[in-house]
């Protein structure tokens, strides 16, 4: 990606690579009276020495502040104070990028980091808005726009804004600014603003002793980084030592792309995009070409005639072809490989073959894709041809690609290679999305490529950190060795792995998708090696996580059959060089830990164990305690009768232990210290593969065991065989089915809730929802705020971490408006609403996926209801059947079970 900024919304991934970005056109520089005005508050607040400006307009004038647009209007009232008597009042503004802003030219030196604030508050009866700190800076002639910081303001209290800005380029003009794009007309205060100099940091040093990343990796595939030009202006500073120390493959981040290159037609710039490649070359290290074709990032002037009109087809693909014989050609036989087309898979769009409805594909069709290639392949035969995209661990959005790609190979088109970009988060996706990811693509006979690799610390937008939290810090550091794991088990597959970044400082992360502090690869600000680093290189010089998992409640007997209560466990895998060496289950129940534990290993020693290890206290301690015990359960089946009863059972794919463990005051809401160890015994030699403790130290210290809550199982009912007719009235058929409450609490503690019965038969699962909703509304453009029900369906029962093909989420609104995840299951869903005196009906069938459930099968299912309370477009409330932890949009290990049972 790219521009360096991109979209997650509702679990996607989102993604870019823009340190700068473009807002709004640039206001005229300050006059020089107001930049005297500027000079004289610095001098009066720092004694002359000009390390810092403040103003705070308690001479009751505006003290050299300006509109941006002109159009402003900047006023110091006493409304508008945050301390004192006066403040600023910006009122006027008519386009997102107006507001005030300050002339800090002669102020600013290159190389030089300041620290900024100030307190912004809302006019009384105003929303609350997200209001934004950006510096604008002019170099060689070109605007500049860079975030500082960004949060939500409101009329309820003052907020302050505040962040670090390193001036890295000399300017012609510099000013910092406030904004709020989102809400072109806002008006707002602002006071109390402060810009002084930060203390001239320790001088950076990498770490030459540590081993070189490209090293661990030579047997596997190229490890590369992608860099800006500024990163190697000296070109024997710590950012190019370390660039040359670990990598040996450079990605130009924004250099190769066609606003730089050809940013007016015909006129071609490689200053900067020369300096990288030359930088490469001289260093020994391959390059990257990113990106030839995409969306953003192209000059308008790529899509219009002369008169303005949309080119014309032939128009289109001259210019294509000039612009890729003229880079691709500078570059023959120095850049080894190419994106030559940047994210043209948008299902979002619904173009029938899944592409993004780009102007690209408006006047050209597919056929852009099919010259893009043919063109790049004839400036240089010997390039390898990638097309490029993110989110491909996304089912519907990576068979569309694969599609694609099929279609474009039936043609000769010369595709070598996929891109996977892989932005991704410290939860989202699963590890296994993305091995299924690779998979899916092994059989094109063509590269694969981690083009884009970065982890953001965050799970959602309105998250923020001052300081990296040590436990992140393990857990995005054993995350990034899970997912390597993966990679190096389809390194026959895989040819290179890039990060977008070098370092946590280098990172678009922190202006996207909002201003904040984010740490999402090896190295942090001061290119220092982060357990990230050490979890690729020497695992055991990172911390281990705590893990933690639940058993739900049920009863069981130990004797290896499988009870119907482990259908609703979640198993659990025990992983070693990302493969699964043993998956485990709990239940509880009066005083047993029932353990479920599956160990694949077809070569058979009777001394082959499953070490289990419960801390009744969960004190984790450095040594044992009374409450800690230790049980081992042989695959031989030896010593059944100590105080926790097993039993061992031989499987198709090695062998199975089922065991009831005494535990002292097993109660709902108990935690316990908890692990599981795999003992492999061949010989004399022993392997020992641990869920938690991966220093294997078990014996004598809990402090490193996992956590194991006790919960209460899954809420259970039956759907009785019958067929309805799916109109929104309720038939007789219905009548004979059990009635279902969705009436627990995801968001708030009232609200809509719902009465629920299922039915199903040979074709489908039907689901008939009488909502209690005293107001209807549908104003939020987000459907899942609207009013409106959810159906989640496992129809395997398979309560995984990921939806698999089968599962699916079902929302229709009380208007019988549908959305579908995923969009492919859309052809599924048949409804019907119908508006009730106090609230409507929501009356659905879901078709099974392939082979039908049978009488007496399980499938994971679950009701939420969706209520905006107050018509203001938000969410108030959310009521659901079962699975109160709001994740079933992207897991079904929480869900009901509904058992499938025959007619009366």
């Amino acid at each position: 990606m790219k521009g360096m900024y991109r979209m997650m919304a509702a679990g996607l991934a989102v993604i870019l690579m823009l340190t700068v970005i473009t807002v709004g056109p640039m206001a005229e520089r300050t006059s020089a009276e107001d930049a005297s005005s500027v000079q004289t508050a610095a001098n009066a607040d720092s004694s002359g020495d000009f390390e810092r400006i403040a103003t705070d307009f308690e001479d009751g004038t505006v003290q050299g502040w300006r509109g941006r647009g002109g159009n402003e209007v900047l006023t110091a009232v006493g409304e508008a104070a945050h301390t004192g008597s006066y403040g600023l009042q910006v009122t006027g503004r008519t386009q997102g990028w107006n507001g005030p802003k300050l002339d800090v030219t002669s102020f600013m030196q290159v190389g030089k980091t300041y620290g900024i604030s100030a307190w912004v508050r809302l006019p009384a009866g105003a929303n609350a808005s997200a209001v934004s700190m950006l510096i604008e800076r002019t170099t060689d002639g070109q605007p500049y726009y860079e975030s500082v910081t960004s949060k939500s303001a409101s009329a309820d209290g003052w907020v302050k804004l505040s962040g670090q800005y390193t001036l890295e380029n000399p300017v012609s003009n510099a000013g910092v600014y406030l904004e709020s794009f989102d809400n072109p007309t806002l008006s707002f205060y602002v006071d109390d603003f402060l810009i002084e100099r930060v203390p001239d940091p320790v001088p950076i040093e990498i770490q030459h002793d540590i081993p070189n990343l490209k090293d661990v990796f030579a047997d596997e595939f190229l490890l590369g980084s992608a860099l800006l030009v500024n990163e190697i202006e000296d070109p024997d500073g710590p950012d190019a030592q370390l660039l040359k120390k670990h990598f040996n493959s450079l990605t130009a981040g924004n250099e190769l792309k066609w606003d730089a290159t050809e940013p007016r037609e015909g006129q071609f710039d490689f200053t900067r995009a020369d300096k990288i490649v030359g930088f490469a070359e001289e260093n020994g290290l391959s390059s990257r070409g990113h990106t030839l074709i995409w969306h953003s990032q192209t000059p308008n002037w790529v899509f219009y005639d002369g008169q303005g009109n949309l080119a014309s087809k032939e128009l289109l693909f001259a210019r294509m072809k000039r612009h890729i014989d003229e880079v691709v050609g500078r570059y023959k036989g120095k850049i080894y490989a190419w994106d030559v087309v940047n994210e043209v898979i948008e299902p979002g769009d619904r173009q029938p073959n899944g592409l993004r409805n780009s102007l690209w594909y408006q006047i050209a069709g597919e056929e852009f894709i099919e010259k893009a290639f043919e063109y790049a392949h004839a400036a240089d035969p010997d390039a390898e041809l990638f097309i490029n995209d993110y989110n491909t661990h996304i089912p519907d959005k990576r068979q569309f690609l694969y599609d694609l790609i099929k279609r474009l190979q039936a043609k000769g088109i010369p595709v070598h290679g996929i891109g996977h970009q892989t932005h991704i988060g410290i939860e989202y996706p699963a590890v296994q999305e993305l091995d299924d990811m690779i998979e899916a693509f092994r059989d094109l006979g063509i590269e694969q490529q981690i083009t884009e690799l970065d982890m953001s610390v965050y799970t959602n937008d309105s998250q923020s950190y001052e300081t990296f939290p040590l436990d992140l810090q393990i857990k995005q550091a054993n995350r990034y060795r899970a997912i390597f794991d993966v990679f190096k088990k389809h390194a026959d597959q895989i040819t290179a792995v890039i990060f977008w970044g070098k370092d946590d400082w280098n990172t678009w992360l922190r202006t996207f998708p909002v201003a904040r502090n984010n740490w999402p690869l090896l190295f942090d600000e001061r290119l220092q090696a982060k357990y990230a680093y050490w979890a690729l290189v020497d695992p055991i010089k990172v911390p281990v996580e705590t893990k933690s998992a639940k058993a739900a409640e049920g009863s069981v007997k130990a004797d290896g059959n499988p009870d119907m209560a482990w259908n609703w466990a979640k198993q659990v895998s025990v992983q070693k060089a990302g493969e699964t060496a043993a998956s485990y289950k709990t239940l509880w129940k009066a005083g047993l830990l029932h353990v479920w534990v599956d160990v694949p290993d077809t070569t058979v020693n009777g001394n082959d164990a499953v070490e289990i290890y419960i801390d009744g206290n969960n004190g984790k301690t450095a040594a044992y305690e009374s409450d800690d015990k230790k049980y081992t359960f042989r695959r031989s089946g030896a010593n059944p009768h100590q105080p926790a009863r097993y039993q061992s059972v031989k499987t198709e794919a090695g062998y199975r232990i089922e065991a009831s463990i005494p535990v002292d005051d097993a109660a709902l809401g108990k935690t316990i210290g908890f692990d599981v160890r795999i003992v492999d015994r061949s010989g004399d030699a022993e392997a020992k593969t641990s869920w938690n403790d991966i220093h294997n130290g078990q014996d004598t210290d809990t402090s490193r065991f996992g956590v194991l809550t006790l919960v209460e199982g899954p809420r259970t009912a039956k759907a009785v065989k019958g067929t309805p007719v799916i109109d929104g009235n309720r038939d007789t058929v219905w009548n004979d089915a059990q009635e279902l409450a969705a009436d627990r609490w995801v968001i708030g503690t009232s609200g809509s809730t719902a009465k629920v019965r299922t039915l199903w038969d040979g074709g489908s699962l039907y689901v008939f929802a009488e909502v209690t909703d005293s107001l209807l509304t549908k104003r939020s453009p987000n459907v899942w705020e609207q009013d409106s029900v959810e159906i989640f369906l496992d129809q395997n029962h398979a309560r995984t971490d990921v939806y698999d093909p089968d599962d699916g989420q079902f929302r229709i609104n009380f208007d019988n408006e549908k959305s579908v995840s995923p969009d492919s299951s859309t052809a599924k869903l048949i409804s019907a609403a119908k508006r009730t005196a106090d609230g409507y009906v929501i009356e659905a069938s879901i078709a099974w996926t392939g082979t039908p459930p049978k009488d007496g099968s399980l499938i994971g299912f679950d009701v939420q209801v969706n209520n905006d309370e107050n018509d203001d477009g938000v969410r108030d409330s959310v009521a659901i059947w079962n699975d109160t932890s709001g994740l079933s949009w992207m897991n079904m290990t929480g869900i009901g079970v509904l058992e499938l049972v025959p007619s009366h």
